[in-house]
């Protein structure tokens, strides 16, 4: 069997047992380029068993092209809204994800952006490299504010145990809430409407559906009180750009962090670039060593398992 791999930004060492495992049961091939146009990528797994995809989008025109004897198509990543799950069901292709494995390194980025929103770091981080000695600007403590999140999932409670411990009173909404976890850490289950109107900082975990796209819109924000501290470290499609943009200009966000945008690569002239109250980093929340190696381990595995008839609990189609 072989096993076709376009990602480049997760990979494991090579004396690591799932890679070892992969090279002893597989012919594992990995593409030269970092993101493959259509033809490309069919081309490129057109004797292929099973795909591990990176940035590739693979929509429905692709994915009734795929050879015949591709079974899985396998996400190194928790998201997999690139992958037309529908259509790959139908032609009898198992799409898997792989939750959990970078939800702390996503977990920790959203704090970093948090703690930047709060004491307005770019600003004096811009003011220092020109040798301006500025103190000019009030940041706000973290300690004893209340942060809402937005999709109590896997990193929405890496990060809540991480806000727990930094005195943060910390409110939780989830469609599936995990109620002991609530109790352990002391979350305090809310719903959606709850965390617009109370929370002082507002994090977003959920996944991009067609129910939540462009759910923090012109609504929401009426909703929200003034000052808040906005965070995204999930998908840029979630909030209503033009809306934000009114938000701020309106005083109703203080501060934007994200490390998400309505199209990636964004715009050169996308309005956020311009925005003082705006920090934007480039979807780096998954990229540490530690996260990489882990999601590389569970996509692998996933194919594995799938390709030799082993069950698979990742599967998402």
């Amino acid at each position: 069997m072989k096993i076709a791999i376009t990602c480049h930004y997760a990979s494991l060492p090579e004396d690591h047992p799932t890679w070892q495992r992969a090279i002893r049961e597989a012919e594992v091939v990995l593409s030269d380029k970092v993101q493959l146009t259509s033809e490309e990528l069919l081309d490129f797994v057109k004797d292929a068993d099973a795909l591990i995809s990176g940035t590739d989008f693979i929509r429905e025109d692709v994915v009734r092209k795929l050879p015949e004897q591709l079974k899985v198509i396998s996400r190194p990543a928790v998201g997999y809204d690139r992958v037309d799950i529908k259509a790959a069901r139908a032609r009898g292709i198992d799409v898997c994800n792989a939750p959990g494995t970078n939800s702390n390194a996503v977990a920790e980025l959203a704090f970093a952006l948090m703690l930047c929103c709060a004491r307005q770091l770019p600003y004096h981080f811009e003011n220092t490299k020109k040798c301006l000695w500025k103190n000019d600007k009030d940041g706000m403590e973290l300690t004893g504010k209340k942060l809402g999140i937005l999709g109590l999932g896997a990193i929405g409670k890496e990060l809540a145990k991480k806000a727990s411990a930094f005195g943060m009173e910390v409110l939780g909404y989830s469609r599936h809430l995990d109620t002991d976890f609530c109790k352990q850490y002391g979350i305090r289950p809310a719903d959606r409407e709850t965390i617009l109107r109370e929370c002082d900082v507002i994090s977003l975990h959920m996944p991009l559906t067609p129910l939540t796209e462009e759910q923090i819109n012109r609504e929401a924000f009426k909703m929200m009180k003034k000052g808040v501290i906005l965070i995204n470290t999930s998908r840029g499609k979630l909030v209503q750009r033009e809306d934000l943009i009114d938000a701020i200009h309106e005083g109703i966000i203080a501060s934007y962090g994200t490390d998400v945008m309505k199209n990636e690569p964004p715009e050169q002239n996308d309005p956020l670039f311009s925005m003082e109250q705006v920090i934007i980093t480039p979807h780096m929340g998954a990229s540490t060593e530690e996260a990489h190696i882990k999601m590389m381990d569970v996509a692998l595995t996933n194919a594995l398992d799938i390709l030799e008839g082993k069950p698979c609990r990742n599967i998402v189609n």
